[in-house]
């Protein structure tokens, strides 16, 4: 079959135009459909997608006019690309089919030249500006997602600074330089993957290693952490950069800060339903409790950054691939810490 195939729907109620038009260019491999009068247009276009309409100008009960005018002030299909077919060669009769937003026409009687060239030419320009259009926005998607991800809660690194300055003041030594060896590595990372719109689950498992091993210098060693990853073939599965370490630093600051007992972090990452699985749990004070705390306290930059990618991933996706689930975790009713799913698809590349 060509290469040009594509889905055509003539809306005219001559047979005879019908039948012309289909022998035509059902040889061109176009897959054509019909419909012989106008009020069935929205009907038919909900059914199934078209790459364009043959439009003839004089139907019964509605005209081509009116219906070109509907369509363009419809918001799904004010895009969708329409030939006018005319049997009036009149200037003021093309004119405005143009004015209201015609690709072209086709007079009547049928030149089957002229019908395949025009078809072809249409669909042609129309795929190339789809694929222009494509191109900008996931250029425009990757340059903000870069953006995004680059851009670690400056809390956290003000923190981390203050820390070394406590080392040094406390004599600490040793510890300040093993603590800024270990932030420059993290702070290298960050910018290298900031600069990919993925990176791999090993490299994005080691960024949050170290960045847990920071935090939990930081507390004074108040909480253990612990990495599981339950998946056997893992080398080629391709994750976002720092999509995972804003639901750590959440936990790590509204959950485990909070409590008596020393604080346990978990994530697990796995597989499941050609997807990838990351849960992190926290045995902390939970979410409802965290609020009464700060009950007015603001989004952090990093969650505010982490849910404007997230919506920018699912848009690159066309499907909502990637999702966040949290929820409390109770035991006898009583708050004991939260659990963050964050799912997203295992063939990112």
């Amino acid at each position: 079959m060509p290469n040009n195939t594509a889905n055509i729907l003539v809306v005219d109620d001559n047979r005879q135009v019908l039948e012309q038009v289909n022998h035509v260019l059902a040889e061109e491999g176009f897959d054509i459909s019909f419909i012989p009068k106008g009020e069935f247009l929205f009907q038919r276009l909900e059914r199934q997608d078209f790459d364009l309409i043959l439009l003839d100008v004089n139907l019964p009960g509605i005209s081509g006019y009116d219906l070109l005018q509907e369509l363009r002030n419809h918001e799904k299909y004010h895009n969708l690309p329409v030939i006018i077919i005319t049997g009036e060669d009149e200037d003021t009769t093309l004119t405005k089919c143009f004015a209201l937003g015609a690709q072209d026409y086709i007079s009547k009687p049928i030149n089957h030249l002229v019908l395949k060239v025009r078809v072809s030419s249409v669909i042609s320009a129309s795929r190339f500006h789809q694929n222009q259009l494509k191109s900008e926005r996931e250029e425009a998607l990757q340059a903000r997602m870069k953006m995004l991800s680059s851009q670690m809660n400056p809390h956290f690194i003000f923190n981390a600074l203050s820390s070394i300055q406590e080392f040094i003041l406390s004599n600490e030594t040793d510890k300040a330089i093993d603590y800024v060896s270990e932030f420059a590595g993290l702070m290298r990372q960050n910018l290298e993957n900031s600069l990919v719109p993925y990176i791999t689950l090993a490299e994005e498992l080691q960024f949050l290693e170290t960045y847990l091993r920071l935090e939990r210098t930081r507390f004074n060693n108040s909480f253990d952490f612990e990495i599981i990853l339950d998946i056997e073939e893992y080398q080629d599965i391709m994750v976002p950069p720092m999509i995972i370490q804003p639901y750590l630093e959440n936990a790590i600051v509204h959950g485990l800060r909070k409590v008596n007992r020393v604080g346990k972090l978990t994530l697990l990452v796995k597989e499941q339903d050609n997807k990838i699985h990351c849960i992190i749990t926290d045995n902390g004070i939970g979410r409802k409790q965290a609020e009464k705390i700060n009950p007015t306290k603001h989004k952090s930059v990093a969650m505010s950054n982490i849910e404007a990618r997230l919506e920018l991933l699912n848009l690159d996706a066309k499907m909502k691939e990637f999702k966040v689930e949290v929820e409390d975790i109770y035991e006898d009713k009583k708050p004991t810490g939260t659990s963050v799913l964050l799912c997203f698809p295992n063939d990112l590349h």
